[in-house]
């Protein structure tokens, strides 16, 4: 055991020889600089959104420093909306009105299948298309046009500062209070009544917006970068986040509600006073990652041109070289920060005395309406009565509940098909107001298959069909283990040999020339495939005896998991040629898999780990007193019962990752959302951006469900096992 500690202490000690020595190598050869002597000098650009002064005359410490206030602003205002606009849907999923749970689950369906990235899109271009453009000379000191939102502002942050000083340390001194316990809400007007006051007498003034001849100027602007990641962060996250406060609201054991009730508490105290107050703390720790999560894809702000941490550091890279010292920012910064948000959550559960561990829950079923009665019509009145008009309250949600629908239902309607153009160009589409599917008639190749040869596509028909086809067969059960492992290994290697050509058989294809669907697929199926047994391999490190195994596999997950994966991807365009000699040429494709790869490892790995974890450890004693070999137990015995537990958990990482392939467009490679854009590109293509997305979010979304069903299926067939 020694020897296989020194031997990988030793191969590792090697490997970072080697990568330091071609470093160094390449660094001289290219004439590039290292060190951080950069920071104290002229940035010389400027940066549109900023908490603080700052202009191209600064340096580019000063640039970062606003970029890192402009990611903290970002973040912790897409946790607040995302947190209470994630509860809301979870109370509309939990209610007891069935259209109003109907339409919480379709939304919480579509939000959690579409890739953030492409909602951002969506949000950016609906904000930047749709919005009337600023009124050149108009009146008025409100504003919400394609350029931002122009509110009023404090003339100044002093009293403001001193009204969030004063208001704090009101709150903190009537925690401990027997008014704050008993009487919450009058705690709350009496540290707002403070705030206001000090505003007041801090002579606090209010500069209101105007309307000039180049736009709004004056007071308080929200650009439209900022409006869409705010907003996208939000509605993405809250949909995770309304599926953790219900199943924390489940869990609650149903005893405390039938104590309520006999205490005479109406449905409503008893949510606010005695479930939701025991739900928080078990909500708590995966809210925590979710809002982890947030921070790191903040950075997704690079995407839209909004001048966030990551976005900053690309710039600085691009005007000084120092690609090295940029990425060493990215992730120590993140990773900073990713530990203080933890350790804040950790020490708010603490402070009121919470366990992080969750508790027995309720024996109830998810769906808390009864099922819409198709074959028993002389039902309908009953059950109607029961599901959608048992009370007032649940008559008026149920009327706007479904005048919202009608209207949503019938704009749907009319924009796809009684307004839409089927026929003809874009000036024939230009005459109507709904759906231009000309647009998609003309731009359909281009979207799903990109730069790929004309002539050649049928192959990349082919290569779409054999993994989708590998998707199919994974519902089937009987195939399940090696037998749909190998389906897989031949239906990646088969696609790649079609897409690349070559062997005197195929007209060879750069892999530059590939794009579109088929990228898509093949850097989530990869991803997959190829992060599994290397996630094995670090769960069972990480669970190793073995001190050097244990402390590679922690830093190795730690890093990857505190990165955002514009980072990791960053790491692989920019700095990983830089560790390989020159002789050795890498394309942009294979750079970005592996970090893709490794990327879904660490997070696999975690899956894998709490399978283990759950394996008893007589079973391991069991297999060594019948003579199996420390390997032989774990991968006849111990692995086997980990990954029915982690299979669930292995799915969901898939599902992410198709999602995540998203983000490769940002460092160059042209997936399947690179090509979506594009299909707009043209002047007369521009305004129809929608039927773009519309195309490509419905594929998206078609194989995030179809990989969240498989979950439901692996998860049923194990229980029923079980």
């Amino acid at each position: 055991m020694r020897f296989a500690q020194l031997a990988v202490l030793g191969a590792v000690v090697l490997a970072a020889f080697y990568f330091v020595s071609s470093l160094t190598t390449n660094l001289a050869d290219k004439n590039i600089r290292t060190g951080f002597a950069f920071l104290s000098e002229r940035a010389g650009f400027a940066i549109g959104e900023t908490l603080i002064s700052y202009g191209p005359g600064d340096s580019f410490a000063a640039a970062l420093l606003v970029g890192l206030l402009n990611t903290l602003l970002v973040s912790a205002l897409a946790i607040a909306f995302s947190t209470i606009l994630g509860l809301w849907i979870c109370m509309a999923r939990l209610s007891r009105n069935w259209l109003l749970a109907r339409i919480a689950r379709i939304y919480i369906e579509i939000v959690r299948n579409i890739p953030l990235l492409l909602q951002i899109f969506v949000w950016y271009a609906v904000f930047l298309f749709s919005l009337p453009p600023p009124e050149i000379g108009g009146g008025g000191n409100f504003g919400f046009d394609n350029r931002g939102l122009h509110l009023p502002a404090f003339a100044s942050a002093g009293p403001l500062a001193l009204a969030a000083a004063l208001g704090t340390l009101a709150w903190f001194l009537l925690r401990g209070t027997s008014i704050f316990k008993s009487r919450p809400r009058i705690a709350i007007i009496i540290v707002l009544s403070i705030s206001v006051l000090a505003l007041i007498v801090g002579g606090a003034e209010v500069v209101l917006p105007k309307s000039g001849k180049f736009g709004f100027s004056g007071g308080l602007s929200l650009s439209t970068e900022f409006l869409t990641l705010v907003v996208g962060l939000s509605v993405y996250t809250s949909a995770y986040l309304a599926e953790i406060f219900r199943s924390a609201i489940l869990a609650v054991p149903m005893g405390q509600v039938e104590a309520a009730a006999a205490l005479g508490l109406s449905p409503g105290s008893t949510m606010a006073r005695i479930i939701v107050p025991q739900a928080v703390r078990i909500a708590i720790p995966p809210m925590t990652s979710w809002h982890l999560n947030t921070v790191k894809n903040s950075s997704l702000g690079v995407a839209i041109g909004y001048p966030e941490f990551v976005s900053v550091v690309d710039t600085v890279i691009s005007q000084t070289g120092q690609a090295i010292e940029g990425v060493g920012l990215i992730v120590i910064t993140f990773l900073t920060l990713s530990l203080i948000l933890a350790f804040v959550s950790d020490r708010y559960a603490r402070s009121f005395g919470w366990s992080l561990t969750g508790q027995a829950g309720r024996q109830a079923a998810a769906e808390v309406t009864e099922p819409l009665p198709l074959l028993r019509s002389s039902r309908w009145g009953t059950w109607a009565k029961r599901n959608l008009f048992a009370t007032k309250l649940q008559t008026m949600l149920t009327l706007l509940a479904l005048a919202l629908t009608l209207v949503a239902g019938w704009s749907a309607l009319a924009w796809l098909f009684l307004d839409a153009t089927f026929t003809g160009g874009a000036p024939q589409c230009r005459i109507n107001d709904g759906a231009c599917w000309p647009f998609l008639k003309e731009n359909f190749n281009l979207i799903l298959f990109g730069t790929y040869p004309e002539t050649e596509r049928w192959r990349t028909v082919i290569a779409v069909v054999l993994m989708v086809g590998c998707l199919g067969l994974s519902f089937i059960v009987r195939l399940w283990g090696r037998r749909l492992a190998t389906l897989w290994g031949l239906g990646i290697a088969a696609a790649i040999i079609l897409l690349r050509g070559g062997f005197g058989l195929l007209e060879p294809v750069p892999m530059d020339k590939w794009s579109g669907l088929p990228v898509t697929l093949l850097l989530a199926s990869i991803a997959v495939v190829a992060a599994f047994p290397l996630a094995v391999l670090l769960a069972f490190a990480r669970q190793s005896s073995n001190t050097v195994f244990r402390r590679l596999a922690i830093s190795f997950i730690e890093l990857v998991r505190g990165v955002p994966l514009i980072g990791v991807l960053f790491i692989a365009a920019v700095m990983f040629p830089l560790f390989i000699p020159e002789w050795l040429t890498i394309d942009s494709l294979p750079r970005v898999q592996i970090a893709l790869v490794l990327f879904t490892a660490a997070y696999m790995a975690e899956a894998v780990r709490g399978g283990l974890i759950s394996v008893p450890k007589g079973q391991a004693e069991a297999a060594m007193a019948l003579g199996l070999g420390k390997w032989q137990a774990r991968r006849h015995v111990i692995l086997p019962q980990a990954l029915k537990v982690s299979l669930p958990g292995l799915v969901n990482t898939s599902i992410s990752e198709v999602k995540n392939t998203t983000l490769v467009l940002i460092v160059g490679v042209f997936d399947l959302l690179q090509t979506t854009r594009l299909s707009y590109v043209e002047a007369q293509w521009r305004p129809y951006f929608a039927e773009a997305y519309l195309f490509s979010g419905t594929i998206f979304f078609a194989i995030c469900f179809a990989l969240s069903r498989l979950a439901t299926k692996i998860e049923r067939e194990l229980t029923y096992e079980g």
